[in-house]
């Protein structure tokens, strides 16, 4: 009742603030925001002290980029937005977030124009969803294709005696591979070539759907990159070659509006305060979000100053996951869960305590799992246990396996002049050390290797009900794009973050809102323990009613005290 009073006030505070933007004629045509950076799905809000000393603000999320475009897609006074695409360091799969997004808004009869300066490739791609693209006459367009380059690091390391032994499940368990090889496996190689022709292949189809061109006409122009504005122009890839301050007349032109009075494009600052306010809605049950951001480790999620080779800047700690979700389960108005992976995945041990708390959950409340640029090896293991799995096409997933590295320094140390004396008990003791392994401690290696290997495919056949058979030809550390994952029902469906939203509701039964809010949970309070693991309905009536098949003694109340 109070809640419901609560909502009625602010909604009545809106609604006079609305009315008084009107009286005052308070107009804004176009909104302009800029995109760029790696636009995470989610992005948490810098220190108070960062925020008032500094004027530090969170930088623009997926999330954030979608409550901005519903509300003004809500307003009618605004006629479009202005997308102001610097560089970007996203990955594919939010490029495509982006493209959905922006045709959502377009669908609602908002004019998109995309302004860009000096776009690479994935910038172009971004700019293509919008309905105009224009650059300045200085801009350069290096739209010149995809490339990718790996670093093998063997013969280096080798002239400082140093080198990196890696077991793993198969060739295609390629992540150690720049520190073992001094060249690409040829399994690797054709599993990253046929990634690339598929990426490269939804690259020439988005432009060509755009620009209103054929295929091999885009790849003609691709491979004549870098353009010039004006030959951009004069090539049909972009709409108008003009400076930032000559943009409202290009609008007023385009939209056929009188020259004397151009179109306002205001910064989203300052166009908020002329935007008319949503009105507030009640939800009783909401969905909540616990993300996997970052390289799976042990201990609280955090980020590392500088970036460390094969683990990144940004750790996805399990403790921290393990009491989101948790937490979770506890919130009587969280009714479903979505799980969030963008991780290229990590410790095998820490993934599988966060795919336990996972199945856990779900017994008791949907999970639904969706992921981001990559959700791969560790990322996919999480993910598997979730009820449902959506990807958007150019995700990274798959890559079921697991390897083990082993760096050797002991030609580094005798080099430096240290001599080694060791003494020791078990045929086992040095396992851990630096030296290089007997060939007891590499069987001992392959034994840990295939038996974590075989869990961690027991764990996604349950989950996608997968036979061994059916799995194994796509385990093995072979990586999957997010429309061949579908095809190989490693997921269930194609989508981001908004379509999770409505298969969680979905499943715990609640109205599907696009635009409902998420709960963000962190994980960062006191500790929780684990409740009992649920056993399934059906299952629980069967183990009941075998206890009365065969004949035993019984030490029973013959009645209930309710």
């Amino acid at each position: 009742m109070l809640t419901a009073l609560f909502i009625w006030l602010i909604n009545l505070t809106r609604h006079s603030r609305n009315l008084w933007r009107r009286l005052l004629r308070r107009r804004v045509a176009y909104v302009r925001i800029p995109i760029s950076g790696a636009l995470p799905e989610f992005a948490p809000a810098p220190p108070w002290w960062a925020q008032r000393f500094f004027g530090a603000q969170a930088p623009l999320s997926l999330s954030e980029l979608r409550r901005r475009f519903e509300w003004l897609a809500s307003d009618p006074q605004v006629r479009g937005v202005v997308l102001d695409i610097g560089a970007l360091t996203c990955g594919w799969a939010t490029i495509q977030s982006i493209d959905q997004e922006v045709r959502q808004l377009r669908e609602r009869s908002k004019l998109v124009v995309a302004q860009v300066a000096n776009p690479d490739t994935k910038s172009y791609v971004a700019a293509c969803a919008a309905d105009l693209i224009v650059a300045p006459p200085a801009g350069l367009l290096t739209v010149t294709g995809l490339y990718t380059e790996v670093r093998f690091l063997k013969d280096a390391l080798a002239k400082a005696d140093v080198r990196v032994e890696v077991t793993a499940v198969s060739p295609y368990k390629a992540a150690g591979e720049p520190l073992a090889r001094s060249d690409m496996s040829p399994e690797n190689r054709e599993q990253l070539e046929r990634l690339i022709d598929q990426r490269y292949a939804m690259i020439i189809e988005t432009i060509a759907r755009a620009r209103r061109k054929t295929a091999d006409e885009v790849r003609s122009l691709i491979d004549g990159a870098p353009w010039s504005a004006r030959r951009a122009r004069e090539a049909g890839l972009i709409d108008a070659v003009l400076y930032e301050d000559e943009l409202p007349a290009f609008l007023a032109s385009h939209t056929g509006a009188s020259s004397t009075k151009l179109p306002a494009i205001a910064e989203w600052d300052e166009a908020r305060r002329t935007l008319r306010l949503p009105m507030l809605r009640r939800y009783r049950r909401l969905v909540g979000v616990v993300a996997v951001d970052g390289t799976i480790a042990p201990g609280r999620s955090r980020r590392i100053p500088l970036p460390i080779p094969l683990i990144g800047s940004e750790i996805a700690g399990s403790e921290s996951i393990v009491q989101a979700l948790r937490q979770a389960e506890r919130n009587p108005r969280i009714a479903a869960v979505i799980l969030y992976v963008n991780s290229p995945g990590g410790s095998a041990f820490d993934s599988d305590l966060i795919w336990r708390e996972v199945r856990r959950l779900d017994r008791r409340k949907p999970v639904v799992a969706v992921m981001g640029d990559v959700a791969a090896s560790g990322g996919y293991y999480v993910a598997s246990g979730a009820r449902a799995i959506l990807a958007q096409p150019g995700t990274i997933t798959g890559s079921i396996g697991v390897l083990i590295i082993r760096p050797v320094f002991d030609g580094l140390v005798r080099r430096a002049g240290v001599n080694t004396v060791a003494i020791g008990r078990g045929a086992n003791s040095g396992f851990f050390t630096s030296d290089a392994p007997t060939e007891q401690e590499r069987r001992a290696t392959r034994t840990l290797l295939d038996e974590s290997y075989a869990i961690f495919k027991q764990r996604v056949g349950e989950g996608r009900s997968l036979t061994e058979d059916a799995l194994e030809p796509l385990a093995g550390g072979r990586v999957w794009t997010g429309s061949e994952a579908r095809e190989q029902r490693l997921i269930d469906d194609i989508g981001g973050m908004p379509e999770a939203l409505l298969k969680a509701q979905e499943f715990a039964r609640l109205p599907r809102d696009r635009t409902a809010p998420l709960v963000l949970i962190g994980g960062e309070r006191g500790r929780l323990m684990p409740q009992p693991f649920p056993n399934e309905p059906l299952k629980a009536l069967m183990e009941a009613l075998d206890l009365l098949h065969q004949p035993r003694v019984w030490a029973l109340l013959p009645f209930s005290d309710e």
